[in-house]
């Protein structure tokens, strides 16, 4: 026999012949093909994660893009907080319910829609305790 590095014997030597059918090497061939295909598309860098990971990366930029406008708003409204009376006035009230001294509050009751309207328009008289 004849080894593949020169001919001395005590390299690898190597058989003449490999008998495989031709049948046998288109199978082969077509299982090697899938299982590349595969490991592309679905292993752990494949097609399919790189394909969600772009997914995810998008709906977090949209959040970020929200989150950012939103920073912007609230930055805009600290600073007015800072210096102008007239928007902490307008914050204090609306927020926070406080009344400037003299200031006359009118509540408009909206009577539920599934009672009896004859109860519902009776008056309240608060300081008493009649009804």
């Amino acid at each position: 026999m004849k080894s593949l590095w020169g001919q001395n014997p005590q390299y690898l030597r190597v058989r003449r012949s490999v008998d495989i059918t031709p049948r046998f090497a288109r199978a082969l061939l077509v299982a090697v093909v899938v299982l590349i295909t595969l490991i592309f598309v679905a292993g752990d860098v494949g097609l399919w994660k790189l394909w969600t990971a772009q997914k995810q990366m998008k709906a977090l930029q949209t959040k970020i893009a929200g989150l950012e406008q939103e920073n912007s708003l609230l930055v805009a409204e600290i600073e007015l907080l800072k210096g102008d009376s007239f928007t902490i006035e307008k914050v204090a009230r609306e927020k926070y319910g406080y009344l400037r001294k003299g200031d006359k509050v009118y509540r408009i009751l909206t009577p539920p829609d599934n009672t009896d309207r004859s109860k519902a328009s009776r008056p309240i008289d608060r300081g008493t305790g009649n009804q």
